[in-house]
């Protein structure tokens, strides 16, 4: 194979475990002229690939192929670390001029048809037995060929250039929709006068507010900076009524403010629905969903409706029941914004109530780094040595077993834990690289957060969901540092989408480890099951939302872009989940996991259809917790036969292989306090 071009990048001057140093990263001109550089030699490669005269084996067209974008992988997976944690101006620029060149890339190479015929004959050689695959590879070369077709490869050539122009238009609005969704959180964040207006804050939380306001450029005042989902954790605490109403109204009402364009968030969204509504059309399918669940583990949209049914009606039923305790302990009829702070106040009244405990972000660490070792044996050993991908970022070295032996260095896992304007939302997990014996790379993780910055001088904290996802987001993290792959395309984190969050669940059992757990096979307590509607309602009622927006004809998804509020609102009430106190946990104008991206498209689900999976593993584990030895051989049979196979196989034969039967939602059911 011929040379192909490369340019010299900072990220290929590089640390430990080739971890590229990103303070040596010029925006203004690194990234375009490497990313051409990258596209360039990979399209030389594929060309040359799909072209080889010689009979396809494994090397000639499995291995090659995984390899052939090893320096666009790279780039784009710098890139995505970077950009997403510290969005510049030039970064935006960046990612707007980059996303239709690579959607571009990705459909010439996808709809490749040398490619897909070399791939073809290759799965017939197999089958002949001329050519001999591992199990690995054979998966592989299946999904390959069964992404080629879901993605067009069967369209002649007119079908494809009108498909390469919806993917590049769809590029361009997800980074539109992510950009826009970025800034109306920032200046939506609401400045209030005093600290009195914060009373119920730890002193530590109105320092973190006196301090945002200060790096936003407010000479006084205390700034409560907005996260994610539609209920802000500083809701749960903040005593001051109207407070509490200016920031839920600021959070609730996003997808109002217009880009230069004139276009909303709402809107944005709404134009993707019916641009990938189209694009299924061509593509032969009757909608978005069914154009992507062959790539799911669900088996049907039926089946997922069937499980959004049950949790639904038993959500909004023990919601109700919610809301009346509330509005008695309060004594009056609450509000939206009342919601969370009057779960926390009746939370504190239940026996055994912690109600929004905080511990410091050095505990916090601690304890998931602790229950890692005592569950698959691993050691995490702080690298000052090594700098941030941003400032502020924190590195750590992960050994299997003893810190420091040879030869048994797993990877880096990176932390970025504060918030900052220029931030994503919510909390995240991504990396520069993946293990893979045959690119000969291991796993430098990231985890990301927007826990509010300390004010110099404190100690940092973080309030109790923020140690959820403090765990949720580091079982991420171990599932690709964990991973065992011979493909960097199939390790680790590299599984469908509604598998994708099923390790991630499992890790938060751990956190029982530092409280009184709930005993096996038992129905929660109280306490334990309080809130459970009020949340459980808001998330499938944007599960509902995603669905509603991808299983539209384009017709009626051009319909229901003509007013896109309306048309969520006539959704919620068709699964009657239209709850006065409960609104959605994201609706169309803040939706950055479907509308940012195809990622999560038609695909929200995938958290809940996760957690059938994960709370069966987590009651599969709760029996060991108070048994050392127990917990470290069900970890590391979790380990070698779940967590390290990432998508090397089916991931429902990994949870058989793992748990030994096929995964049972009543699990779920009970975890939620939703049984019949």
């Amino acid at each position: 194979m011929a040379d192909s071009p490369v340019v010299d990048t900072p990220w290929t001057r590089t640390l430990d475990y080739d971890y590229p140093d990103m303070t040596t990263v010029d925006d203004d001109a690194a990234w375009a002229p490497a990313r051409q550089a990258a596209l360039a030699a990979q399209r030389e490669r594929v060309a040359e690939i799909a072209g080889n005269p010689e009979p396809a084996t494994v090397e000639n067209m499995l291995h090659a192929y995984a390899l052939s974008g090893a320096e666009l992988d790279r780039l784009t997976r710098a890139f995505g670390v970077a950009a997403a944690a510290d969005g510049t101006e030039a970064r935006q620029q960046v990612r707007a001029e980059a996303a239709p060149q690579i959607a571009a890339h990705t459909d010439w190479i996808t709809l490749h048809p040398g490619l897909f015929s070399r791939f073809r004959q290759l799965q017939e050689r197999i089958g002949a037995g001329e050519v001999t695959a591992t199990p690995e590879q054979q998966w592989f070369l299946e999904q390959l060929i069964l992404k080629a077709r879901v993605a067009g490869a069967g369209l002649d050539g007119s079908g494809q250039a009108e498909l390469k122009e919806l993917n590049q238009q769809l590029a361009g609005l997800e980074t539109a929709y992510s950009q826009l969704q970025v800034r109306e959180a920032t200046e939506a964040a609401v400045l209030v006068k005093s600290a009195q207006e914060l009373a119920g804050l730890s002193e530590s939380r109105i320092a973190s507010a006196r301090a945002a306001a200060e790096a936003a450029g407010h000479a006084s005042g205390y700034l409560l900076t907005l996260t994610m989902p539609v209920q802000q954790g500083l809701l749960g605490s903040l005593e001051n009524r109207q407070t509490r109403r200016a920031l839920h109204t600021a959070s609730v009402t996003r997808g109002s403010l217009a880009d230069d364009l004139g276009r909303t968030t709402r809107q944005i969204g709404a134009q993707i629905a019916v641009l990938r509504a189209k694009k299924a059309q061509l593509l032969g399918y009757e909608n978005f969903l069914e154009s992507v669940l062959p790539l799911r583990t669900a088996p049907s949209r039926r089946a997922v409706e069937s499980m959004l049914g049950k949790l639904a009606a038993g959500a909004a039923e023990r919601a109700a029941t919610e809301a009346e305790r509330i509005a008695e302990h309060l004594g009056f009829t609450p509000e939206p914004w009342d919601l969370s702070y009057g779960i926390e106040q009746v939370r504190k009244r239940l026996p055994a109530g912690s109600g929004a405990g905080e511990i410091t972000v050095a505990e916090g660490l601690r304890r998931i780094f602790d229950a890692a070792h005592r569950a698959y044996g691993i050691t995490v050993v702080e690298r000052e040595d090594l700098p941030g991908y941003v400032p502020g970022a924190r590195s750590f070295e992960v050994f299997d077993g003893p810190a420091g032996e040879p030869g048994t260095g797993l990877g880096l896992f990176l932390l970025d834990l504060y918030t900052r304007p220029t931030k994503s939302g919510g909390a995240w997990m991504n990396g520069f690289s993946v293990p893979s014996t045959l690119a000969g790379t291991k796993a430098v993780v990231t985890n990301n957060l927007n826990v509010a910055a300390p004010a110099p001088g404190q100690e940092p904290v973080l309030t109790q969901g923020e140690q959820k996802t403090l765990f949720h987001e580091f079982g991420h993290a171990l599932h690709a540092l964990l991973a065992q792959a011979e493909f960097p395309q199939l390790s680790g984190t590299a599984v469908p989408r509604d598998n994708v969050e099923f390790p991630s669940q499992v890790n938060e059992v751990f956190q029982e480890l530092y409280r009184n757990p709930t005993p096996p096979g038992a129905v929660p307590s109280e306490n334990a099951l309080w809130g459970k509607g009020c949340s459980t309602a808001e998330h499938v009622a944007a599960v509902v939302i995603d669905l509603a927006w991808h299983t539209l004809s384009p017709e009626q998804a051009e319909a229901a872009a003509q007013d896109p509020a309306g048309f969520e609102a006539q959704v919620l009430a068709d699964w009657g989940l239209d709850l006065p106190l409960v609104p959605p946990r994201y609706h169309g104008g803040f939706f950055k996991h479907i509308f940012a991206s195809a990622g999560y498209a038609a695909g929200y689900y995938s958290y809940l259809w996760a957690e059938v999976l994960a709370a069966h593993s987590s009651e599969w584990f709760r029996v060991v917790l108070d048994d050392e030895a127990a917990l470290a051989s069900r970890g590391a049979h979790f380990r070698t036969e779940l967590l390290a196979r990432g998508n090397t196989r089916d991931p429902l034969d990994s949870f058989r292989a793992a748990l030994g039967t096929d995964p049972d939602p009543q699990h779920l059911m009970r975890s939620l306090g939703l049984q019949n």
